[in-house]
């Protein structure tokens, strides 16, 4: 985590980000997101990572423009939050801020999943937060399909000269 001059490893404070990053934007449950690793840094570093974390988040163009739930960039923050205040660091107005601004946003029936692909780009579903919509289930995107699709890029030799619908 530290270098031997002391400093943070650039790479591993990288990694974490961009975790944080994907699984924000996929709406991927807090369990899974890598908050051990960022206490570890938090132990043995300042707390610019969360302003980077906010970045990265909460304050991207991606989450002003397609923003995910509103519960859950509400749950997002205050972990993000109990995290910072675990350091007994001076308080971030920076985090406050954000959590007062998507408390004052109300709740739509519609949120954005987000899957950063390994070029940098995404792709951008709009889903239904609720359980049944228009009579039915299926608005929301069903596990298997992500799977199927992270295969498919994992092997792209296996559809090579091939039609593909």
């Amino acid at each position: 985590m530290r270098t031997e001059d002391g400093k943070k490893d650039d790479d591993y404070v990288d990694s974490l980000l961009h975790a944080f990053h994907v699984q924000f934007f996929a709406m991927n449950r807090q369990s899974v997101m890598p908050w051990e690793s960022l206490e570890e840094i938090l132990q043995t570093s300042d707390t610019s990572v969360i302003q980077d974390i906010l970045q990265k988040t909460v304050l991207h163009p991606l989450c002003k423009k397609y923003p995910p739930s509103v519960k859950y960039r509400k749950i997002f923050l205050t972990e993000l939050i109990k995290k910072h205040e675990a350091t007994a660091a001076e308080p971030d107005d920076m985090l406050y801020e954000a959590l007062a601004a998507v408390l004052c946003t109300e709740e739509s029936t519609l949120c954005y999943k987000s899957y950063l692909l390994p070029t940098g780009e995404s792709v951008t579903l709009c889903e239904s937060i609720a359980a049944i919509s228009e009579g039915t289930t299926g608005l929301v995107t069903w596990e298997a399909a992500l799977c199927t699709a992270e295969w498919s890029i994992e092997n792209p030799h296996l559809f090579s000269d091939r039609c593909r619908i």
